[in-house]
């Protein structure tokens, strides 16, 4: 079903749900009115056009990320939320600097990206021999016979969720063996000699340098070990934190007017890597969540109340998603709503469900909000919704993930290349019909129906 047709039969069940919304529109209206927010369609492109080109990509600790969250309060303000803030988050600063990164002896520079919390030589370039493995098993096996080297993980990718684990534990680990550098093969499927950069985890472990090679180069490194060819690299990083840092979670919202204390959220992340424009991620996302936000407030007011958060921090710490539940200790957060997989074409949404009792996936209850939406005509999966409202939903509170197709998302995934025109300007606006049906449902239907 086209998702102006679903969003049309999720708005029909909130407006015929047992409690009436007060002054809602009737179900023959709502094209008329949606014709109307569609008029205003130009201003989201516009905000998304001056986030990605006139403000950039926006690291925490950045002026970028500072500028986008002072732009987006000012923007919100006009928009008819109720309230608007920018509620404090302190988080973990880090720089990228200078990254150079060569093959010796003949000094061929590799593309690389350091990775987020990696550490740098400030005290000169190190030269290390490569030391290739394709498992963890295979780096625990070495033992200490990796101590003064570089360990490079080549692992190839299967889904993100699996190869994700080798970026953010593996430099920890090669670490703890003794490295004093760490490589790794770039997260992502397909590679045109592109590097992508993420965060990685050194938790306890002091840090050492840690960057990404593209996969061609981690290919060519494999390659040569297995011919029995030594491989020794010059590094050459300025990468170092900054230490804690203040930045801020914005908060728009509209209080609703049967049920005020029940609260669904709809949310993206503010901040990007300090590569690319932040465009996929999660620029677009911002603004789905945003417009769609605006599209449920057009039609006039809904049972419960609706909460846009614009999270800080999910790149290098998570820290907006952490520090929000604590900052609305007594709110019943009924559902929550993530756009966080790019901007490619949507049909429909990733259900997750925590018992918050036991922490363990509840796949039960799940399967009643799928089969809830399958009955409108959308496609639902269960699968995990969104890293900003896990801790929501770890706490029991419904989360739904905007299930893009992520085909186009992971080759340019936290690369130089996640730029605006990648955007498909008519696939975002269908994103947005699509999510604000979910949320008029959430926001209208039976009590019953959110258990």
């Amino acid at each position: 079903m086209p998702p102006r047709t679903a969003l049309l039969a999720l708005l029909a069940l909130g407006c015929h749900s047992r409690v009436p919304v007060a002054t809602a529109a009737a179900p023959e209206e709502i094209p008329a009115l949606l014709d109307a927010a569609a008029a205003d369609d130009e201003l989201a492109w516009q905000r998304l056009t001056h986030l990605c080109d006139d403000i950039g990509h926006r690291i925490t600790g950045s002026d970028t990320l500072t500028q986008a969250i002072e732009w987006s309060v000012s923007e919100l303000e006009q928009d008819g939320f109720d309230s608007v803030t920018a509620e404090p988050v302190q988080a973990e600063g880090w720089v990228r600097g200078h990254e150079r990164v060569s093959v010796l002896p003949d000094n061929r520079l590799l593309n690389v990206l350091a990775l987020g919390n990696s550490a740098g030589t400030p005290d000169g370039p190190i030269d290390v021999d490569v030391v290739v493995v394709t498992s963890f098993d295979e780096l625990t096996a070495l033992g200490d016979s990796v101590a003064g080297k570089a360990v490079l993980f080549n692992v190839p990718f299967t889904t993100y969720g699996e190869t994700v684990a080798y970026r953010v534990a593996g430099p920890r680990l090669a670490a703890e063996q003794g490295a004093v550098v760490a490589l790794v093969r770039s997260i992502a499927p397909v590679s045109l000699n592109t590097p992508h950069t993420g965060v990685t985890n050194f938790d306890e472990t002091p840090p050492i340098p840690a960057v990404a090679l593209t996969l061609e180069d981690a290919e060519w490194m494999h390659r040569r070990q297995r011919d029995g060819v030594a491989v020794r690299i010059r590094v050459d990083l300025g990468a170092h934190s900054i230490g804690t840092v203040e930045t801020a979670n914005v908060v728009a919202e509209k209080r609703g007017v049967e049920f005020p204390e029940q609260v669904v959220v709809v949310g993206c992340h503010l901040d990007s890597w300090d590569v690319g424009q932040g465009a996929q991620d999660d620029g677009a996302g911002c603004l789905l969540a945003w417009e769609a936000a605006r599209d449920v407030i057009s039609l006039g007011p809904s049972k419960r109340t609706l909460r846009l958060v614009l999270y800080t921090n999910e790149e290098s710490g998570l820290a907006g998603g952490s520090a929000y539940p604590g900052a609305h200790p007594s709110d019943r957060h009924v559902a929550a709503v993530e756009s966080d997989t790019g901007a490619g074409p949507a049909t429909g949404f990733r259900v997750h469900a925590v018992d918050s009792t036991s922490g363990d996936t509840d796949p039960e209850r799940a399967a009643r909000f799928i089969a809830r939406l399958t009955d409108s005509d959308f496609t639902a999966r269960e699968n995990y919704a969104g890293s900003d409202i896990s801790p929501l939903v770890k706490t029991g509170t419904i989360g739904f993930g905007v299930d893009h197709d992520t085909t186009n998302y992971w080759p340019i995934h936290h690369t130089r290349a996640d730029t605006l025109e990648k955007i498909d300007r008519q696939v975002l606006q269908d994103n947005v019909r699509l999510t604000a049906g979910l949320l008029m449902w959430l926001l209208n239907t039976d009590d019953e129906q959110l258990e």
